[in-house]
Order: structure tokens, then C-alpha cells, then sequence
């Protein structure tokens, strides 16, 4: 049996590009709306999630993209265009319990609110313009530019359903 040897060089070299995949898919999606489809797919590769083959009509499904090592959940971007252009983005984690989704929910409002701050106005469009999921546990709204973003804690109907939403919508 032969075994495989990875020279200190290599080594360092493997780790730092797993280090770096797993860094980009941990924090917030920082994305702006009106990106086109070639832009928002190249911009989602930065946060390990691939463009499917074949893309749909308005809603495409951006799957992580292969990683090594286990995993304790597993997430997806689901983004909405209309006339070619990015209007809604989502991505939905899936987590095996509660515990481990809330310790996430807080490092996605920590890492976001490093850049922008709570906002009640926001929370309080999100609101008014839209049903907020079911099963919502906990929530906080952000205001990036000329967008809105709700990251939520849910509760989820099923066992294999997602227990994290973060969604990314126009600002009136």
C-alpha cells in the first residue's frame, strides 16, 4: 500500500485554500440587487455556492458547492431575476438542531451588524410588505444600501427543513 505525502509547502497551500472556502461560506452574503445572472453567479462562487447546468426562467438554485470534510448542515441561494437582472436573493441553511442554527443565526447578525447596524425602519418595511415566514423563532432586518435584508431563525414545519433564512430585498 502506498501512502501519499503532502510537502510542508503543499500542505500549508491546501489549508489555506479550505480555510478560505470555509471563511467566504460562513459570513452574510454582502450582494447587491440588479446584478445580472453572469454577476451574481460569479459573485455566489465567492461564497461557495456553484450555478446549476441548466439555469431556470426566474428562479435559480445556486447549491453549495462540494467542500471537503463533514458538515453539520448544508445551505442553498435561491435567486430571483426579472428582465435578466437579480431582484430577491435567499439562502436557506439547513441545520441538524436548534442549537447549532441559533449559534449561526448569531454569527450572521454579528458578522452583519459589524457593517450595518439593527434597523428597526427596516424591520418594520420588511413587515409591511411582506408575510414574514412561518415559523419564525427571531429575526433582525438590515438596511444595506438601497436594500433590505432579513436574516431569520426559524422553526422549521419538517425535520429536514431549513432552520436559517437570510433574504436580500428592494427597499421601497
Amino acid at each position: 500500500m502506498r501512502s501519499c505525502r503532502i510537502g510542508g509547502i503543499g500542505l500549508a497551500l491546501v489549508l489555506a485554500v479550505v480555510g478560505c472556502a470555509s471563511q467566504r461560506a460562513e459570513g452574510p452574503l454582502f450582494l447587491s440587487l440588479g446584478m445580472s445572472r453572469g454577476e451574481t453567479a460569479s459573485a455566489l462562487r465567492h461564497y461557495a455556492f456553484c450555478a446549476q447546468v441548466e439555469p431556470a426562467k426566474d428562479d435559480e438554485v445556486y447549491p453549495q458547492c462540494d467542500r471537503p470534510g463533514a458538515g453539520y448542515g448544508d445551505a442553498w441561494v435561491i435567486a430571483r431575476y426579472e428582465t435578466g437582472r437579480l431582484v430577491r436573493i435567499q439562502r436557506f441553511e439547513r441545520w441538524i438542531d436548534q442549537a447549532r442554527a441559533t449559534e449561526r443565526w448569531n454569527q450572521l447578525v454579528e458578522k452583519r451588524s459589524a457593517r450595518q447596524p439593527v434597523s428597526a425602519a427596516a424591520r418594520a418595511v420588511i413587515s409591511a410588505r411582506q408575510p414574514i415566514p412561518e415559523g419564525t423563532r427571531t429575526w433582525a432586518a438590515f438596511q444595506s444600501g438601497d436594500d433590505l435584508v432579513g436574516v431569520y431563525l426559524l422553526e422549521p414545519a419538517k425535520p429536514d427543513g431549513p432552520r436559517i433564512l437570510e433574504e436580500i430585498v428592494p427597499a421601497p
